[in-house]
């Protein structure tokens, strides 16, 4: 089985969308959201190329839609790097352009 590792950023992304949620709509829903999430992230890792090209900052990174949010990472030897987490709401540009994760 591949790996994902978390940029410290994407962690903090995870976090964020957790708390939303669980404010949002209640710590059940919020708990089934992160864990389709957790097993998204596992599935594009075993299957990097289920994303596509988002040559958005850089050539190398590719993107996943996943319900209302995209999962921006690249392929690693033994998995993915995950840089970034957002919602498809955001100004998607502008917050890799401000960092893709670390």
């Amino acid at each position: 089985m591949a790996e994902y590792v978390l940029s410290n950023t994407a962690d903090a992304d995870l976090d964020n969308i957790y708390t939303y949620s669980f404010e949002a709509y209640g710590e059940n829903k919020a708990d089934a959201y992160f864990l389709d999430l957790r097993d998204c992230l596992q599935r594009l890792a075993d299957s990097p190329l289920l994303g596509r090209p988002a040559n958005v900052v850089r050539p190398d990174l590719f993107r996943h839609e996943h319900a209302r949010h995209i999962v921006f990472y690249l392929i690693e030897n033994d998995g993915i790097f995950i840089a970034r987490i957002l919602h498809c709401a955001m100004d998607v540009e502008r917050q890799l352009a401000a960092g893709q994760g670390d």
